[in-house]
């Protein structure tokens, strides 16, 4: 599996620009920063601004039937985040949380609307917002092929990405079990396989990934399949 994140094939909307048509974008909005754990964007909220990430990366999350939060995407610096709801004048589908220090443009609706105009991006963005949908289905076909082991391997690895320095998932046992659909219990046991391997190490406020590539090593399919 393409690990850390962006994938080989996956292009931010800063992929999809020239140099210029980037720099040009930077200049409309205002710069906001937000520190690991901060809400980004808020699932039901007016879908009224955009953001263009310019360092660091957020996860992307769902409500569940179930009261519980589900992982839908990992975005990072390049990438935009909040224009499917201004496109469709829709509340936001989902939220966004940083997962490591982040820095971003805000752009009203309006803003980057008259951007894609001016610059004629049409057919750029509707490549992108396609894109991301791929992108968003092609990660829920991954975790339904993995053991449970493996799922929590392969989130370990996909959080921790984020964090190029320190590989650390600002997230509780609780939390992690959530964004995967599974029991705190199944969580820990495989949480406690890995720190008896030397992969990780977990503390009262997240996981410290130590050994990124050996735990991206246990990402396998179940035996049977």
């Amino acid at each position: 599996m393409a690990l850390p994140l962006p994938d080989g094939g996956y292009r931010t909307f800063r992929d999809h620009l020239s140099a210029d048509e980037w720099h040009d974008l930077l200049r409309v909005g205002a710069r906001v920063d937000f520190e690991p754990g901060g809400a980004l964007l808020e699932e039901g909220d007016d879908g009224d601004h955009v953001l263009v990430l310019l360092s660091g990366a957020c996860q992307i999350v769902g409500a569940r039937l179930d009261q519980g939060r589900a992982l839908l995407a990992v975005r990072w610096a390049g990438d935009v985040i909040g224009e499917q709801a201004d496109l469709d004048q829709q509340p936001r589908s989902a939220s966004a949380y940083a997962l490591s220090k982040c820095s971003a443009r805000l752009l009203r609706g309006t803003e980057f609307a008259a951007f894609i105009r001016r610059r004629r991006l049409d057919r750029q963005l509707t490549r992108y917002v396609s894109a991301k949908l791929r992108s968003n289905s092609s990660m829920v076909a991954e975790l339904a092929g993995l053991s449970v082991k493996s799922k929590v391997a392969w989130l370990l690895c996909r959080l921790a990405a984020a964090d190029e320095v320190d590989r650390f998932v600002q997230l509780s046992q609780r939390e992690l079990a959530d964004l995967l659909g599974m029991s705190r219990t199944s969580v820990a046991a495989s949480l406690s396989d890995f720190r008896a391997l030397g992969l990780l190490r977990t503390e009262s406020h997240g996981v410290q990934v130590l050994k990124i590539d050996a735990l991206r090593a246990e990402i396998n399919p179940p035996e049977h399949m």
